[in-house]
């Protein structure tokens, strides 16, 4: 989780102080080959390194706001997903600590909960977002017998930190109490420190006596400021919540996986109920069909150990060649049905896989291994073995043969295999303007596989968009033709795109109904 969780303290001599900070550093990405020889670290993302930067020109303070020695650092490594956690007493980049510090003053100052104990949330996209949760320490020496802490949880991303709420402080509330019940009796909420202080020297007598100018000299002065440790009767307390936010930063991670989906869900699809503190839960009602999986795993149950698979879109651009590729891309975009012809059978489902990222989920669907031919009513995508009879390429049929190498020994290798594609029409003389622009980030070898695969959805996005609003325009004329060029124009479109627009808005409309 890319968050910076904090303990901050209000001083009652230099006000709001942050006391301990934990962060997590990532390794940078490399190549696959070099990540796969790399060994494990002492750290990652140079976290050791980046101590150093911390300045040693500290304010001067007391002992409450430096209960961490400056020089004392906490580190902890998830070798597998190569991450470092790293707490120290201040953020250890300049611009990081600043917006620390700033979460530290509003959550112990303005930013407060009606109880002032509990979570509160703030923040903007410039400071960033902050889920702080305050609460007290009792000390028999502090003003009004108890300190003042908080703990925040600081984020660039808002929706996330807003869905890791729940999470977040019902972790956060336990911590609290094991923290005020340290060295407690019978759990109850009054630290053993406090009691003995009290039973010692009662501190509300004392302070009356004093008030009234008749204090003896024998009476010891009272502190202003402690350390947490001391308040807490923990000398390793600070060891132990490394441990603590070290956790909640890598199960906070793990429990949310970004899925992206085009468009909204379906109300069958999922059931959803409001949970206590207000957020809307999700759960699924039934299993999402995923023909991408089924291609996923029918490459690996049929491909043998020789079978040579295409990787991505990019690679079966290289392989087939431009003109080629946009025939097979364009025919898959406006609705013709795709004839995948040959062996071995993992070759094909890989091309099959390959193909989904041009259209969306509601464009592509993909039959494999079929042993007798079916319509476009039944799949766009079919992949059938040599011996299979299908019709003959028309405008409407594009078909794909696959064809071995005679050399047994060069079946390993993709580029050996012969790629003919047969087909009753032609390109048109301009493409639609989204495979014209995938066809660009495809060549772009600055643009990497990650990030093409983003920009595709982002294009597949912003056109399906176009298409539904097309297709309902369409409807509420009754059906009935009529001339929507001003509106392709005002939506960026143009004359090339209208048979995409009418695939893609009646394959998603079909699909939300």
């Amino acid at each position: 989780m890319n968050a910076v969780i904090s303990l901050c303290h209000f001083c009652e001599l230099h006000g709001p102080s942050v006391l301990f900070v934990t962060q997590a550093f990532h390794e940078p990405d490399g190549p696959e080959t070099e990540r796969e020889i790399e060994q494990p670290k002492f750290c990652y993302g140079n976290a050791v390194g980046r101590c150093r930067t911390i300045s040693n020109n500290m304010p001067v303070s007391c002992e409450a706001c430096q209960s961490l020695d400056p020089k004392q650092k906490f580190l902890c490594n998830d070798h597998e997903g190569r991450i470092s956690y790293l707490s120290t007493q201040q953020a250890t980049q300049p611009d990081v600590a600043a917006l620390v510090r700033q979460a530290c003053i509003r959550s112990l100052s303005c930013e407060v909960s009606p109880g002032k104990e509990g979570p509160v949330f703030f923040g903007d996209e410039v400071r960033g977002h902050v889920l702080s949760y305050t609460f007290f320490l009792k000390d028999a020496q502090a003003r009004g017998f108890h300190r003042w802490f908080s703990i925040t949880v600081l984020m660039r991303d808002k929706f996330f930190l807003l869905n890791s709420w729940p999470f977040l402080v019902d972790n956060i509330m336990t911590l609290v109490s094991a923290l005020q019940a340290k060295a407690a009796k019978s759990g109850i909420y009054v630290p053993k420190v406090y009691e003995c202080e009290q039973a010692e020297c009662p501190q509300r007598a004392l302070r009356l006596i004093v008030a009234h100018g008749n204090s003896d000299s024998k009476h010891q002065q009272q502190r202003t400021s402690r350390s947490l440790a001391e308040l807490t009767a923990d000398k390793e307390v600070f060891s132990w919540l490394h441990l603590r936010f070290t956790w909640l930063l890598k199960a906070g991670a793990d429990r949310l996986v970004e899925k992206i989906v085009e468009g909204l869900p379906t109300p069958e699809l999922y059931n959803h109920q409001e949970t206590e503190e207000g957020f809307t839960l999700v759960t699924t009602a039934k299993q999402v069909h995923s023909p991408v999986l089924e291609l996923e795993a029918s490459a690996s149950h049929d491909a043998s150990p020789i079978s040579p698979v295409v990787h991505n879109i990019r690679h079966l651009h290289q392989i087939l060649g431009p003109t080629p590729f946009l025939s097979l891309a364009y025919s898959l975009m406006v609705g013709r049905q795709l004839i995948l012809r040959g062996k071995p059978a993992g070759l094909i489902a890989s091309i099959a896989n390959c193909l989904n990222v041009l259209v969306p989920r509601s464009c592509y669907q993909a039959v494999l291994n079929s042993d007798q031919y079916l319509d476009v009513s039944h799949c766009n995508i079919l992949s059938v073995e040599p011996q299979v009879a299908v019709p003959q390429p028309s405008p409407d049929i594009l078909r794909l043969d696959v064809l071995q190498p005679c050399d047994h020994a060069e079946q390993s290798d993709v580029n050996k295999y012969t790629y003919k594609i047969t087909w009753g029409d032609k390109l048109p003389k301009k493409c639609p303007t989204v495979l014209l622009a995938m066809e660009k980030a495809i060549e772009n070898t600055k643009l990497n596989d990650s990030a093409m695969h983003y920009h595709f959805i982002a294009l597949k996005q912003e056109w399906l968009g176009i298409a539904k609003v097309v297709h309902r325009v369409q409807q509420w004329n009754g059906g009935q033709p009529q001339d929507v060029t001003a509106l392709l124009q005002a939506m960026g479109a143009q004359e090339q795109d209208q048979g995409l627009l009418e695939f893609w808005g009646a394959s998603a409309t079909y699909k939300e109904h």
